[in-house]
């Protein structure tokens, strides 16, 4: 038995090292690898300048060009209202919206109208007046004279006594008569032309307060200043419409106004880059628009595919910079915001819309066009003309969408690498293949063609 153990535990170890030593005399020599340098393909660019319009995507909600609000000077009762007077309804320029009651200022409009009607007759009365005066004045001087005559021939007879104390005074009485009667009217000869001012002037003020009144029953009358669309009524016909209060607001429909929030190096590069002719202390708003040389496109995506497109203009710019932001405003105008209206397919550019514009400047020549993920850091990785990677520092001008556009660093005909290598490192070995087709892309992409 127990020999029997002894065999158990020496088999398995007699075994093991007869393994050892078959496996010892089949061993063999360890493979030696040759030193291969590893090729990395990649896809490459040849540089080729290239002209490009700079561009930048701005967001904004579409607003009205103008607002007009219908606040009445006068008071009164809505007599007549316009029955499509609705929110959303258009209106035309010179349209009757609104007519207030003028009884009131018709009334006073006759009163005045009879006043100055008066003044009138008066002033005739005057003249006629005048007229008679002066036929009684040369009648009175007349008999002045005659009674002077009397009185001189009468004063000799009375000195020879041939005629009484009582008929010499009879006489001089008579005299200082026709002379009271002369000087009386030439008194009132001259109030006349006094007289007059005093009409004439009541008159004035007669027909300033009658075209008072008539100024009034216009105001009474409300009437569509441009084409445009109401967007709120606040009265109902037969309301009473105090002065002062709003009663229609509307906006017009011939143009529309985006306000667009940029930052400074956003616009800068839309700017053209001999922009350095002075434009005077206080340049106007046309002035510049028409230096700077910007468009703009209105875009209003409708789908996956679908894109509504309206051709619009830089306007102007707001006047501070907002402290929040960092941004500062930039109005696009778009003109006949309701043209070319397609039911179901291209609606109106209306009011509160949230729209995307497109800025473009004038064409930038001669500029390197690359994608922006092929700029790492600072630096461009380049296939030299061996193959071999070169770690290239570049200065990028500006970058849009995913273009970078180079100042320099770079030669034309050189090839740059667009796939991602990691580890980039200097001199390594690469297979380059060409990619006509993002050459292609790229060309298009920087002239702005819809791609």
């Amino acid at each position: 038995m127990k020999h029997l153990k002894k065999l158990v535990i020496l088999i398995p170890v007699i075994i093991g090292v007869m393994l050892l030593i078959v496996m010892k005399t089949n061993k063999k020599p360890p493979v030696r690898l040759e030193n291969r340098e590893r090729v990395q393909a990649v896809r490459v660019i040849a540089l080729e300048k290239t002209s490009v319009i700079p561009r930048t995507i701005g967001y904004g909600y579409v607003g009205p060009d103008r607002t007009w609000q219908a606040i009445p000077e006068a008071s009164g009762q809505v007599v007549f209202m316009e029955p499509t007077l609705k929110k959303g309804a258009f209106i035309h320029k010179g349209d009757l919206l609104l007519k207030l009651d003028t009884r009131a200022f018709g009334l006073a409009e006759s009163k005045g109208v009879a006043e100055v009607m008066n003044i009138d007759a008066r002033l005739k009365e005057l003249e006629q007046s005048k007229i008679n005066t002066e036929h009684l004045l040369v009648i009175e001087k007349k008999a002045l004279t005659i009674a002077s005559q009397e009185v001189t021939r009468k004063r000799k007879l009375y000195e020879k006594q041939f005629i009484s104390s009582s008929d010499m005074e009879k006489e001089e009485t008579n005299f200082l008569a026709r002379q009271t009667a002369v000087n009386n009217l030439e008194n009132k000869l001259r109030l006349i032309p006094t007289q007059k001012k005093a009409l004439l002037a009541q008159k004035r003020s007669g027909e300033s307060a009658v075209a008072e009144r008539r100024l009034d029953v216009s105001k009474t009358e409300i009437r569509a200043p441009f084409n445009g669309r109401i967007s709120r009524v606040n009265i109902e016909q037969f309301q009473f419409a105090p002065a002062g209060t709003v009663m229609i607001e509307a906006e017009s429909i011939d143009r529309a106004e985006i306000p667009l929030q940029l930052t400074p190096q956003e616009f800068i590069k839309l700017l053209p880059r001999n922009f350095s002719k002075s434009l005077g202390q206080v340049p106007d708003i046309e002035t510049i628009r028409k230096a700077i040389g910007i468009s703009a496109r209105v875009k209003l995506p409708l789908g996956k595919d679908k894109i509504i497109e309206w051709e619009g203009h830089f306007s102007r710019t707001g006047d501070a910079m907002d402290t929040a932001t960092g941004t500062l405003t930039f109005f696009v105008t778009v003109d006949n915001p309701y043209g070319n209206i397609i039911p179901g397919k291209r609606p109106p550019l209306t009011t509160n819309m949230y729209v995307g514009v497109e800025l473009s400047g004038q064409p930038l020549a001669q500029r390197f066009v690359i994608p922006r993920s092929a700029v790492h850091g600072t630096n461009l990785y380049i296939c030299t003309p061996e193959n071999r990677l070169k770690i290239q520092p570049v200065t990028v001008e500006f970058s849009m969408e995913d273009l970078a556009i180079l100042i320099n660093g770079v030669k034309e005909g050189e090839r740059i690498v667009l796939t991602d290598l990691v580890p980039a490192v200097a001199g390594m070995k690469l297979l380059p293949k060409i990619d006509h087709e993002k050459a292609v892309y790229l060309k298009r992409q920087a002239a702005g063609e819809k791609i």
